[in-house]
C-alpha cells in the first residue's frame, strides 16, 4: 500500500511538474512574442514618419514650382474665373499621379486672405492670419515651407510657396496632400493606419461624415481606414500608453505633431497575427522564432 501511494505521488509529482514547466514556457513564448510585435511595430513607426516626410518634401517642391507655373500667376493678374479655371486643370493632370491623387490647391492673397480654394471656390476672402501657422512663417521667412497643419478644410500634409513673378511676389500657393496614399502603402503590407485628430484641437466648421466614428477623435483618413476596428479602437487610452493587444489584434501609436510642434492627435497602426492576408506580422514572427 505504501509502495502504491509513494508512486501515486511521485507521477504527481511530475505532473505537477511538467504542467509548471509548461505554464512557464508558455508565459516565456508570449512575452517573446509581445517583445517581437512591439520591435516589429517600431520599425513600422519609424516608416510611418519617413512616408510622411516623403509627402512633405513631395508637397513642398510641388508647391515651388507650382509659384512659378504661369497659370498660377495668372490667378493675379486676370479674371478670378481663369483662376478657377486654370487650376481645376492642374489639380486634374496632377490627379492621374497616385500619390496626388486627393490633392487640393489653395492661393493665397498677400495679406493671408484666401483667394481659391479649388474644391470649394465659392469659400474665399477670409483672413487665414489667426491661426494658419504656414502661411505666417512662409510670408516671415519668405521661403517655402511644409508640415502637417489643420485649417478650414481639414487636416492634410501641407507646403506653401510663394508665387513671384521676376522678384515680384503676387501671393502664395498651397498644396495639401490627405494621408490616403500613406495609408495604402501600409494596407498593402496588412497594416492599418488610422490617422486620429484631437477634436478639441478641430478648426473646421464643415461636418463630416466620420465625426461620430470615435468620441474623443476625428478619423481623418476615414475613407481608407478599416472602420470594423473602432469599437476596439474606442477603448483605449493613447494617452496612457502607445502599444494595446485585444486578442490577436495589435496597436501601435505615435503622437501626430503638427508644423508648430503641437501634438494634434495619433497615428495609430494595426495588425491581426490570424489573418493570412496580414503576412507580414506573420513572416516577422517566424524569423524572429528562428533565431
Amino acid at each position: 500500500m505504501k509502495r502504491r501511494i509513494f508512486v501515486v505521488c511521485v507521477a504527481s509529482f511530475f505532473v505537477f511538474l511538467l504542467a509548471l514547466i509548461a505554464f512557464f514556457y508558455k508565459s516565456y513564448t508570449n512575452e517573446r512574442e509581445l517583445n517581437s510585435v512591439k520591435i516589429f511595430f517600431d520599425y513600422q513607426i519609424k516608416q510611418l514618419h519617413k512616408n510622411i516626410d516623403d509627402q512633405k518634401l513631395s508637397s513642398m517642391a510641388l508647391a515651388v514650382l507650382l509659384g512659378q507655373n504661369d497659370r498660377v500667376q495668372e490667378c493675379f493678374n486676370k479674371e478670378r474665373e481663369v483662376c478657377i479655371k486654370n487650376i481645376n486643370e492642374i489639380v486634374e493632370n496632377l490627379s492621374q499621379v497616385l500619390m496626388y491623387k486627393n490633392i487640393k490647391i489653395h492661393i493665397h492673397t498677400n495679406d493671408l486672405r484666401s483667394y481659391l480654394r479649388h474644391w470649394s471656390p465659392q469659400n474665399y476672402g477670409d483672413s487665414l492670419s489667426s491661426f494658419r501657422y504656414l502661411l505666417l512663417e512662409a510670408d516671415k521667412h519668405k521661403k517655402p515651407v511644409t508640415g502637417i497643419e489643420s485649417g478650414v478644410g481639414g487636416t492634410f500634409i501641407r507646403a506653401v510657396s510663394n508665387v513671384t513673378k521676376g522678384s515680384l511676389k503676387l501671393g502664395t500657393i498651397e498644396v495639401m496632400l490627405d494621408f490616403d496614399h500613406v495609408s495604402r502603402f501600409f494596407k498593402d503590407q496588412g497594416i492599418d493606419l488610422f490617422v486620429l485628430l484631437d477634436k478639441d484641437l478641430i478648426y473646421s466648421q464643415q461636418k463630416r461624415e466620420a465625426d461620430n466614428l470615435l468620441p474623443n477623435y476625428y478619423v481623418v483618413n476615414f475613407a481608407s481606414a478599416n472602420l470594423n476596428l473602432l469599437p476596439i479602437l474606442k477603448d483605449f487610452d493613447l494617452k496612457s500608453s502607445d502599444f494595446f493587444n485585444y486578442k490577436t489584434h495589435f496597436f501601435a501609436s505615435s503622437p501626430l505633431i503638427d508644423a508648430n510642434q503641437k501634438r494634434i492627435g495619433y497615428f495609430v497602426l494595426h495588425v491581426n497575427k490570424n489573418i493570412k492576408e496580414q503576412n507580414v506580422l506573420q513572416e516577422y514572427l517566424l524569423l524572429n522564432s528562428l533565431f
